[in-house]
């Protein structure tokens, strides 16, 4: 009877550790209504109000502007260090349209002519312009909830986190901070606990690459040849951590914001001087009317 109790209780521990990281991630599915309630909120603005704004195609006016603005940093589709939307995010809260095969092309003119000429401090016209080109190209609004992805101090937090939940040694943070970490023996348990607590993988159904994408931007996530790497590392390795940090390694890490562990390493050591953090680099956006292309 013990040893049933004993057995019970491995999969019981198992249960509550899938209840709690699913308890993490449901902050992040949001819908894009769900986001404008919020912003309605936080800027007064009556129910009345609002379905006005929905019923005129969301006018251009001043609270519309600050409506959609707020929207936009509510679902992270926005870097504000850098005043640029991530097109990336913000699409995934619009239906196909099936009416106009060429919506894609069109929403890219239309963000082409009416965001590309305007003033890079102007935020709110950044964003309402941006927002009316996919309002007025794809198929409308979707009903459905879609991740939203971290901000970079929450994944600089998490790694933070990660770093203290495995005991990383000092020696391996200060190999982290200068930047190399993939040979570092600690790097494959911060690894699996990052991707794992971040709700990029799972054991069971390993890498989800289409948050990925959105949280990272690269459209390589999206790629056939991705996840014929990922299938490949799966057949060649059984036992975690050893199978995720090889999946990084070998597949994703080149599209991987590596600036990220390293931030994360210096805080935890205290911003030695020996720790030299580079500054955040722009996020890769398709299509990129935000900023000059690479």
């Amino acid at each position: 009877m013990r040893g049933f109790l004993v057995l019970l209780a491995v999969p019981l521990l198992a249960l509550h550790s899938s209840f709690a990281l699913k308890h993490l991630e449901e902050p992040r599915w949001k819908s894009f209504r769900d986001a404008e309630l919020e912003s309605a909120e936080y800027l007064f603005i009556t129910n009345e109000t609002l379905e006005r704004y929905r019923a005129n195609g969301y006018p251009d006016e001043p609270s519309v502007r600050k409506l959609i603005g707020a929207i936009i940093i509510g679902l992270n589709a926005a870097d504000e260090k850098l005043n640029q939307v991530k097109d990336y995010v913000l699409s995934q809260y619009f239906l196909p349209n099936n009416v106009d095969c060429l919506y894609k092309q069109h929403t890219q003119e239309c963000l082409d002519q009416n965001v590309a000429p305007l003033d890079p401090s102007d935020r709110l016209g950044r964003a309402y312009q941006t927002f009316q080109c996919y309002y007025k190209n794809y198929g409308g609004i979707k009903d459905s909830v879609e991740w939203v992805p971290y901000h970079y101090s929450e994944v600089v937090q998490t790694l933070e986190d990660c770093m203290y939940i495995t005991n990383t040694s000092n020696c391996s943070l200060r190999n982290y901070c200068q930047g190399g970490f993939a040979a570092n023996p600690d790097y494959p348990n911060l690894a699996y606990c990052y991707f794992v607590r971040a709700g990029f993988y799972n054991r069971s159904a390993g890498f989800d690459l289409y948050k990925m994408y959105v949280q990272f931007g690269d459209e390589e996530f999206l790629h056939d040849n991705t996840e014929e790497c990922i299938a490949g590392v799966v057949d060649q390795y059984c036992k975690e951590p050893d199978r995720l940090v090889h999946i990084v390694l070998d597949c994703v890490i080149q599209y991987l914001p590596v600036e990220t562990i390293q931030e994360a390493s210096s805080n935890v050591l205290g911003n030695p001087p020996e720790c030299v953090v580079p500054p955040t680099p722009p996020p890769k956006t398709q299509p990129c009317y935000n900023a000059p292309c690479p």
